[in-house]
């Protein structure tokens, strides 16, 4: 553009070497365009129609007068001087990988054809070429599929595959809001498809209005995963030497499959105890396994999944168990009023058992008689300090009277705060009928007037699956766990010919069953032939537990001492076990239970601080990765123990120490605190889902050895986008100077050639 131009428009001189065009604001269609300017010939040759004068100087001056009135039409257009200016945006191709924790899977094939997880495979699929070909022509976003959708910085470095649930369509409702403002080429799945949220139909029909295909790149067996994990291991922190420990395990699987499931010494492998069962309907198996050690320390098991490695994903299959058994004797007291065949026989246990110290006392003796057991006695304990050393108390058909009401309290103090269990043998004569209204009457599991009435015709018993759990009553060999002998069709020697008979309505709220009397008559109706015989219930820091019949003694004509033996040996040291803080030389914290549910409380413990005179116990919990601490305040029970409930809001593996007073001395505590993962649960894929999705947004599937079709599928959406600098010249003087110039050359025209 010129010079002189660019300065009559004042064209900013950035633009004045820039090539230019001329453009117009308003563009007519060209038929109206033709037409208007048609017809301002006819209106110029028409206005001079009737004047008389040479014909070529008509036909100037038409022609002049026909210029003015176009050059007006063109600035009611809007013309106006145009510098181009374009942008280019790119489209985008959003890449979700899938980092749940069902990708740890191993039902994928590598190259050797071998088993390998399906996070594998994704990681090398994110190491294609084909992404460097794509990048080319689009941009590519690299997002973590989980929970949500998060950017990864580095798809060479791909975050663990560890989320605890996968969530998709959270994911594509963060994927569409990032892609809101700007063109979207495809959304592309790396992924088994398992989630825990479905896509929405109003979902879908914006995806498809949006024009972005999703292209599906399925992983993970479709006939389902075989994985199976162990979730769970329930176990006491402490117990006595010789103790049959039960580690409740729950075990998951993602088919109907038999799961041999064992209980290991990690050191030796051993194996302490195993079961082999199939999972429920909910893909679940719950058992106990149970172990012992023979002398004190610290046990280093594990809970084991066999044959090893042999399901999808190994790195599950496994669970530690850490127990400490305490050098201490389990020690006994036991009362009873009268020499009755249970009697003659648990005494003789007791003394028989190795690493038991017991106290027998019979009410009904004479003056001379010579109380039995290890420590005799020839009174019961009058102070606390006397009664601090036993673990247990066994009260048989003793009448409430021989007990003061200051030892009865004493007793349930004992077993409240020191953690002691209190067992009760149910008798003819006093027990439980001779309690009523009495300290110790809180310690009986039920409610209700206490003459209970007495089964009228023999009975057999039966352990509950509750029972089974706790590891108690296991009286069988191997895996028959009962006798078959005992039961209501084995032998007449097992019945017993008189118990008590528990009403399931009287019992209190937290009473726990572990075994039913059941009826030797089957023509008894169904509704009363069985009722509880064995049942307890947490008191305190202790257990009280009642046995409603005085009658195992029969067993012995079976199997000798055998049955009656291991009935009462795994009650009692069941029993004892909540007294085992009490007698810890140092102070010791503790979490029970140990292994935990996100936001379940656990309860959090310091015993054995009897020199510490403190209002409150601070205790950090400290996660292992160190992400986290949280202090937790214990509150003073007495007896030097304080606790408090906590429900820790984190998964992970948490370390418990006490941090004000300082006790050097004092024990940590470990916490396993796990999540519900719906992913371990079900980590069959669900290639259905995707396939939903790739059809309703018009996309496909994609075989893993198929990635490198994406290049031609992915659609090209870029979007170019014109931003031109304009100058209108509608209100540019020199424009209406030119349109004055026309007038006045037309004026003196017409008076030069005196048209008339």
């Amino acid at each position: 553009m010129n010079r002189w131009i660019t300065d009559l428009l004042h064209v900013p001189p950035n633009l004045t070497s820039e090539a230019w065009h001329l453009a117009l604001a308003r563009v007519w269609p060209t038929w109206i365009t033709v037409l208007l300017i048609a017809s301002l010939g006819v209106v110029a040759w028409w206005s001079y129609k009737g004047l008389r004068g040479h014909p070529t100087s008509l036909l100037a001056i038409r022609f002049l007068r026909w210029c003015t009135l176009t050059l007006l039409l063109v600035l009611l257009m809007g013309p106006m001087v145009e510098w181009p200016r374009e942008r280019h945006e790119q489209d985008w191709v959003y890449v979700l990988m899938d980092r749940s924790a069902s990708m740890q899977v191993r039902d994928e094939r590598d190259k050797e054809n071998n088993f390998c997880s399906r996070d594998a495979t994704a990681q090398a699929l994110a190491a294609d070429p084909i992404w460097e070909k794509l990048s080319k022509e689009h941009g590519i976003a690299w997002m973590a599929l989980a929970g949500s959708a998060s950017p990864i910085a580095d798809p060479h470095q791909l975050p663990a595959a560890d989320g605890a649930r996968t969530l998709l369509a959270a994911s594509l409702h963060e994927v569409l809001q990032r892609s809101a403002s700007r063109p979207t080429s495809a959304i592309i799945i790396v992924s088994d498809g398992r989630s825990q949220d479905t896509v929405p139909a109003d979902m879908l029909r914006r995806l498809s209005s949006q024009g972005a295909p999703v292209f599906a790149v399925a992983l993970g067996d479709p006939h389902g995963a075989t994985d199976r994990a162990v979730v769970e291991a329930e176990f006491p922190a402490r117990a006595f030497p010789k103790d049959q420990v039960p580690v409740q395990v729950t075990v998951t699987s993602g088919d109907d499959s038999p799961i041999r499931v064992a209980l290991r010494e990690k050191a030796t492998g051993r194996i302490l105890d195993e079961f082999t069962g199939t999972p429920g309907q909910d893909k679940r198996m719950n058992t106990t396994l149970t172990g012992d050690r023979k002398d004190s320390g610290e046990s280093a098991w594990e809970v084991v999944l066999l044959p090893e490695g042999q399901d999808s994903d190994a790195s599950n299959d496994t669970m530690p168990v850490t127990i400490t058994f305490v050098d201490h004797p389990l020690r006994v007291l036991y009362v009873d009023g009268w020499p009755r065949w249970e009697y003659r026989y648990l005494k003789n246990l007791l003394l028989r058992e190795e690493g038991f110290e017991s106290a027998v006392m019979l009410l009904s003796a004479d003056r001379d008689f010579a109380q039995e057991g290890t420590s005799p006695l020839t009174r019961l304990p009058l102070s606390p300090i006397e009664l601090d050393p036993f673990d247990v108390i066994i009260i048989g058909d003793v009448p409430s009277g021989f007990l003061d009401d200051n030892r009865q309290r004493m007793f349930r103090e004992h077993v409240a705060r020191r953690g002691a269990g209190m067992l009760w043998i149910g008798g003819s004569r006093s027990t439980p009928s001779s309690w009523q209204g009495t300290p110790l009457q809180d310690l009986l599991p039920f409610r209700g007037s206490l003459e209970l009435e007495r089964w009228d015709e023999p009975v057999t018993m039966e352990p509950t699956e509750l029972a089974h759990r706790l590891g108690l009553l296991r009286l069988g060999d191997g895996d028959q766990t009962w006798p078959t002998e005992l039961g209501s069709t084995g032998e007449r020697w097992a019945q017993m010919e008189w118990a008590q008979r528990l009403d399931p309505r009287e019992l209190k709220p937290t009473v726990e069953t572990w075994a039913n009397a059941v009826s030797a008559n089957p023509s008894q109706p169904t509704g009363i032939r069985s009722f509880p015989v064995v049942v307890s219930m947490r008191f305190g820091a202790g257990t009280s537990a009642y046995v409603a019949t005085d009658e195992t003694w029969r067993w012995r004509f079976g199997r000798g001492e055998t049955l009656p033996e291991r009935f009462w040996i795994q009650i009692i040291r069941h029993l004892a076990r909540g007294s085992l803080r009490a007698h810890q030389n140092e102070p010791t914290l503790e979490a029970n239970p140990a292994s935990i549910v996100v936001d379940q409380p656990t309860r959090v413990t310091l015993d054995g601080t009897t020199g510490v005179d403190a209002e409150r116990v601070i205790v950090e919990a400290r996660r292992a990765d160190g992400a986290e601490v949280i202090e937790i305040t214990l509150l003073p029970e007495g007896d030097g123990r304080y606790s408090a409930p906590w429900s820790p809001t984190r998964d992970g593996e948490w370390s418990l120490h006490v941090a004000q007073p300082p006790l050097s001395r004092a024990t940590d505590a470990q916490l396993r605190v796990r999540s519900e993962e719906p992913e371990r649960l079900n980590a069959s894929p669900d290639h259905a889902a995707l396939q939903q999705l790739v059809d309703a947004t018009g996309g496909k599937m994609i075989a893993v050895n198929d990635i490198g079709s994406l290049a031609e599928l992915a659609p090209h959406r870029a979007i170019t986008i014109r931003q031109p600098i304009q100058l209108p010249l509608w209100d540019r003087w020199p424009v209406y100077a030119l349109i004055g110039a026309m007038l006045v050359i037309e004026w003196l025209g017409r008076r030069l050639l005196r048209l008339t």
